[in-house]
């Protein structure tokens, strides 16, 4: 797991969930293993903050959640494998904001092959550079998830309305895909580790 940041001075955070040992939750969590193969291209500064939920999906969805760090210029290889090959499907996930991109929109409808989410991973304007510059994502369908429900999600200041994090975009997906069982599981380990980070930047136990 990436290390992190100290999120209260109290007590160390533990190295898998980056949550202070006193309220780690590693041992109550439910491991999941989807149908549904996630890649989360993210920029680095993004990776290491405290409040990042990318590394809780790969934390509870190991061995089909894969964090890649993205670099300029660099190709990311295992995306491409998985763009070429014939079993797999990939989506680019990520909001229509342009008329090139509109014409690349669709409503995904789950099929034979495996769906392979790419959830580009950073603030609004590192994922923007992540997709401008990544000329291997271009070409690739995407899904705009339209949600109603607001985000959980309250651990940065600024957080603009309607945007789901990380965590919450792939449990939207997975309802997409009809892995509702999973998904569900995924958002109350979801909510455990937003009680938890709570908790543990005032030093204490959950009551």
């Amino acid at each position: 797991m990436i290390n992190k940041k100290q999120i209260t001075k109290v007590c160390n955070n533990c190295s898998e969930c980056g949550l202070p040992v006193i309220t780690c939750i590693c041992n109550s969590i439910k491991k999941v293993e989807t149908k549904a193969k996630f890649i989360i291209l993210s920029s680095e500064r993004e990776v290491y903050r405290n409040t990042n939920t990318a590394n809780l999906l790969k934390l509870i969805n190991p061995k089909s959640t894969e964090i890649i760090i993205w670099k300029r210029g660099e190709v990311a290889e295992k995306v491409l494998n998985y763009i070429n090959s014939n079993i797999y499907s990939t989506y680019l996930i990520f909001p229509i904001i342009n008329e090139e991109m509109k014409k690349r929109k669709i409503q995904y409808s789950k099929s034979n092959s495996i769906p392979v989410f790419i959830i580009v991973d950073g603030t609004w304007k590192e994922a923007w550079k992540i997709i401008r510059k990544s000329n291997y994502l271009k070409d690739l369908p995407i899904i705009s998830l339209d949600i109603e429900r607001s985000s959980k999600f309250s651990l940065r200041r600024g957080q603009e309305d309607g945007n789901l994090c990380t965590v919450e975009t792939a449990i939207e997906l997975l309802k997409m895909n009809k892995e509702n069982n999973i998904s569900e599981i995924i958002d109350k380990s979801f909510e455990l580790f937003l009680e938890s980070y709570k908790a543990g930047m005032s030093g204490h136990k959950i009551k």
